[in-house]
């Protein structure tokens, strides 16, 4: 008898609404944490880069895997900006403008 029951649901809207209201504050109440967790983490690399130099007197407390993420990042957009400041060759990025026809 129970499975038997089919009932039509006229008010589709307003439960649809609100499970994707809901849906959208706990993946907002998520995200937001794992944003203040990310700036934490950045903003103590910043401090430890400022208050330590890496000798052995005053050693980097920042992990390691960390440390290279940043230094290889730090290489790629060096890379980028250097790139962006010298004119460019002849079809050097790999795009070439066609006319329209």
């Amino acid at each position: 008898m129970a499975f038997n029951y089919h009932r039509e649901l006229q008010a589709w809207v307003v439960p649809l609404l609100l499970v994707g209201f809901f849906a959208y504050l706990m993946s907002h109440g998520f995200l937001s944490v794992f944003e203040v967790t990310a700036d934490a983490m950045f903003l103590c690399f910043a401090i430890d880069m400022e208050t330590n130099d890496g000798t052995a007197e005053k050693p980097y407390f920042v992990d390691r895997e960390l440390l290279t993420f940043v230094c290889q990042t730090n290489k790629l957009t060096e890379g980028q900006n250097h790139r962006s400041l010298r004119p460019l060759q002849d079809n050097e990025d790999g795009t070439e403008l066609q006319p329209m026809v």
